[in-house]
C-alpha cells in the first residue's frame, strides 16, 4: 500500500511540473499570439491577403492527417513498454513508426505537389487574379506543404515526448516557431502583396520545422540515445500495434478538424477573405480563457495512459471529475470578457479596427467553452483508448456542420454562423461522453473490486 501511494504521489507530482510548464511556456505563447496578428496586419497592409494567409495555413494543417494517426498511436503504446521496461520494444516503435512516417511523408509530398500545381487556388480560395497571380498562389501553397510535411514526420518526436512525461517541452516546442515569425516580422520589411504572401511562405516553412529537428537530435542524444531510430529495428507486426488505435484517433482527428479547422476557409468560402481576419480577433481574444483549463490537460493524457496500464482506474475518475468542474471555471473566465471586450480590441489592434459585437462574443464564449469540453472528453478517452462514443458522436458533427454552416450564415447574414454550426455540432458529443465514459469506469473499478 505504502509503494502504491508513493507511485501515485511521484504521478502527481509529475503531472503537477508539467503542467507548471505548460503554463509559463503557453502563457508566453499567448503574449506572442496578440503580438503577431498587429504585425502582421502591419506586414501585410491588407486584411484581404491577411486572410488568404490565414486561410492557406488553416487548409494545409488538414496534411498532418496523413501521419494516419501514428504519433498518437506510439504516444499510447510506449507507456506500458516504458512501465515495463522493455528495452526492445521501446526501439521497435520508435523506429517503426519513423520508418512508417517518412515512407508516407515522401509519397505524399510528390503526389501533392503534382496535384497542387494543377488546381486553380484563386478558385478554391475565393480570391481574384487580380489580387494575386495564379503563377503565385500555386507557389506559395507548393512552399507551406513542403513545410507541413516534413513537420509531420518530425513531429513524431512530441509523441514520444508526451509518453515520458515531458509535456512541457512539447509546449515549448509551439511557442518557439511563433517568436522566430514575431522576430522576422519585426526586421523584415514589407514589400508588394505577392511578395509579402511568399516571404511569409518561406519563413514558416523554417519557423515550424527548425526547433523540431534541433528537439529531435536532442532526445536522442540525451535522454534516449539507446532508442536511436533504426531501419534495423522495423517491425511490421509495431505496425499493426501502432495503427489499430491510430486509426481510431486518425478518423476522430479527421473529424475534429473538419469541425474546428476549416472555419477560416468555410467564411472565406461563404462569405469572404477578409473576415477571417474578424474571426482571428475574436478567437485569440476569447481562447485565452479557456487556455488556463486546456494547459493543465497537456500532460494527462499520458498519466492517464500510464494509469490504466497499471489498472489505477479510481485516479482516472478522480481526475476526470476535477477536469469536468473546471470547464465551469471556463465559462466564467470567457464571461469576463466580454464587458471588457471593446477596450481590448481597441489596446490591442487600434482604435475602431472593427465593430465589436457582442452578440458573436457571447457565440464564442459557448463555442470556446464547447471546445474545452471536448479536450477534457477526448483527453481521458483517448488515455484510456475508449473510442466508441466519440466516434459515434464526431461522425454526427461532421455530418450536420456544413449544411448547418451555410443556413446560419444565411440566416444571420453573418460569417459568425460558422462558429455557431462549430458549437452545435459539437454538443451531443460534449455531454454524452462524461455519462458514458464514467460509467466505464466505475464497471472497471467494480470488477477490481470484485476480483
Amino acid at each position: 500500500m505504502i509503494e502504491k501511494l508513493r507511485k501515485l504521489s511521484d504521478r502527481d507530482l509529475q503531472i503537477i511540473k508539467n503542467m507548471a510548464g505548460a503554463f509559463i511556456v503557453k502563457g508566453g505563447a499567448v503574449i506572442v499570439s496578440f503580438i503577431l496578428l498587429p504585425l502582421y496586419i502591419n506586414f501585410f497592409n491588407d486584411n484581404t491577403i491577411l486572410g488568404l494567409w490565414y486561410t492557406i495555413l488553416s487548409v494545409l494543417s488538414w496534411v498532418t492527417l496523413f501521419d494516419l494517426g501514428l504519433g498518437h498511436g506510439l504516444r499510447n503504446k510506449l507507456p506500458p513498454a516504458i512501465e515495463e521496461k522493455n528495452t526492445e520494444q521501446i526501439t521497435s516503435l520508435i523506429s517503426t513508426t519513423y520508418v512508417f512516417m517518412i515512407l508516407i511523408g515522401s509519397i505524399v509530398l510528390v503526389v501533392g505537389e503534382i496535384i497542387i500545381s494543377r488546381l486553380n487556388w484563386n478558385k478554391i480560395f475565393h480570391i481574384s487574379s487580380y489580387a494575386i497571380s495564379d503563377s503565385v498562389l500555386i507557389e506559395c501553397v507548393q512552399i507551406v506543404f513542403f513545410g507541413v510535411v516534413i513537420n509531420v514526420v518530425l513531429k513524431i518526436i512530441t509523441a514520444i515526448l508526451y509518453a515520458i512525461q515531458y509535456s512541457a517541452i512539447v509546449n515549448f516546442l509551439t511557442l518557439v516557431p511563433n517568436i522566430i515569425i514575431l522576430v522576422l516580422l519585426c526586421v523584415i520589411p514589407s514589400g508588394s502583396l505577392e511578395m509579402n504572401l511568399k516571404t511569409m511562405s518561406i519563413v514558416n516553412v523554417c519557423a515550424i520545422n527548425l526547433p523540431y529537428i534541433v528537439c529531435t537530435w536532442i532526445v536522442f542524444r540525451y535522454l534516449l540515445k539507446d532508442h536511436m531510430p533504426s531501419i534495423h529495428f522495423f517491425r511490421k507486426d509495431c505496425i499493426k500495434d501502432i495503427f489499430t488505435i491510430g486509426i481510431s484517433i486518425l478518423w476522430l482527428q479527421i473529424a475534429y478538424m473538419v469541425i474546428s479547422s476549416t472555419n477560416e476557409f468555410v467564411i472565406t468560402y461563404l462569405t469572404s477573405a477578409d473576415y477571417v481576419v474578424e474571426y482571428q480577433i475574436y478567437y485569440k481574444i476569447f481562447k485565452t480563457g479557456g487556455m488556463i483549463v486546456s494547459l493543465t490537460l497537456t500532460p494527462i493524457w499520458s498519466a492517464v495512459t500510464k494509469a490504466q496500464a497499471q489498472k489505477n482506474y479510481q485516479w482516472i475518475r478522480k481526475i476526470y471529475k476535477i477536469f469536468l468542474l473546471a470547464v465551469l471555471l471556463c465559462v466564467l473566465l470567457e464571461l469576463c470578457i466580454i464587458p471588457i471586450l471593446p477596450g481590448v480590441v481597441d489596446i490591442w489592434i487600434g482604435e475602431g479596427a472593427i465593430a465589436v459585437s457582442y452578440g458573436y462574443a457571447l457565440v464564442f464564449v459557448f463555442s470556446n467553452t464547447i471546445a474545452v469540453l471536448h479536450s477534457v472528453n477526448t483527453t481521458i478517452g483517448n488515455g484510456l483508448s475508449y473510442f466508441k462514443v466519440q466516434l459515434i458522436g464526431m461522425t454526427f458533427a461532421i455530418l450536420i456542420f456544413f449544411p448547418l454552416s451555410y443556413l446560419l450564415v444565411h440566416l444571420t447574414g453573418s460569417w459568425i454562423g460558422v462558429v455557431a454550426a462549430n458549437t452545435v455540432s459539437l454538443i451531443p458529443y460534449e455531454f454524452l461522453a462524461p455519462v458514458f465514459t464514467t460509467k466505464m469506469l466505475n464497471r472497471k473499478i467494480r470488477k477490481l473490486m470484485i476480483s
